[in-house]
């Protein structure tokens, strides 16, 4: 039996001599094993390569496709709005009042015709009493504008709500019983709806002595009203303005934008 014991003792240290070492009564660990190089087999590196390579490739596509084509996207919208912005203002183009009180609704088709302006009819053809036009943006089609019309400026994005805002005007002609026109347009440029209500005074070539009236209307819009006479005919005025947000709630527009209506009726 002791030779048993002593042979199981010999096989045991035998066995642990390559792990530990014995400093008196304490076995410590033998570290050695630890400090030897490591290296991974080739094919396991060639794997291993293959798979960062893919990771990469994937999250730059993914980065690609989701964070840096939103800040494309946003650029590009935010170089659109600062473009269309910069196009001929509206009002420069809006027609004076007391130049088409007097004319009949082809003939006024007419005069946007000579002046070279692309305009969308959107007047009822089974109402004869009332006319519908909207004079475009010399850069928007009559097929792009009915879609961006049909879809609603306040469902649109700043950069195509200023593409259609921007140069163009809206003209209401209704003859049922009266005869009274209104021309509707944005303003981008005067920040103020009292500015914006002096602005379109003078464009309109109305006398600021015949104001009768001034001030804030019951809906809340800054207004002039008057009287002018259009070739031995008298006609009323008034021009109103509000803050465009009032009108369209379209995020990323100006915020200072102003929204004027011009209205002129046969008295």
């Amino acid at each position: 039996m002791a030779d048993l014991h002593s042979l199981v003792d010999h096989i045991y240290y035998e066995n642990r001599r390559d792990y530990t070492h014995v400093e008196g009564d304490v076995a410590y660990l033998d570290g050695s094993p630890l400090r030897r190089p490591f290296s991974m087999p080739r094919t396991q590196r060639i794997i291993a390569l293959v798979i960062v390579v893919a990771a990469v490739v994937i999250g730059l596509w993914f980065l690609n496709s989701t964070v840096f084509q939103a800040m494309r996207e946003t650029a590009q919208a935010e170089e659109a709005l600062a473009t269309n912005l910069t196009r001929q203002a509206s009002i420069e183009t809006v027609p004076q009042m007391s130049q088409i009180i007097a004319l009949g609704d082809d003939d006024i088709r007419a005069r946007l015709q000579e002046a070279g302006y692309t305009y969308y009819d959107a007047s009822d053809p089974d109402d004869p009493t009332s006319m519908v036009l909207y004079k475009l943006p010399s850069d928007v089609s009559v097929e792009e504008a009915a879609g961006m019309y049909a879809k609603g400026i306040g469902n649109l994005s700043a950069a195509q709500a200023s593409k259609i805002l921007v140069g163009s005007w809206y003209l209401n002609a209704d003859r049922n019983g009266w005869t009274s026109m209104v021309v509707r347009y944005a303003d981008f440029s005067t920040g103020d709806p009292e500015i914006a209500v002096q602005n379109a005074l003078a464009k309109q070539g109305f006398d600021p002595q015949t104001i009768t009236e001034s001030g804030e209307d019951d809906s809340g819009n800054t207004f002039s009203s008057g009287t002018f006479d259009a070739d031995g005919t008298m006609c009323s005025w008034k021009i109103s303005a509000l803050p465009l947000d009032e009108m369209y709630s379209v995020s990323g527009l100006p915020e200072d934008a102003c929204y004027v209506g011009v209205r002129a009726t046969i008295l």
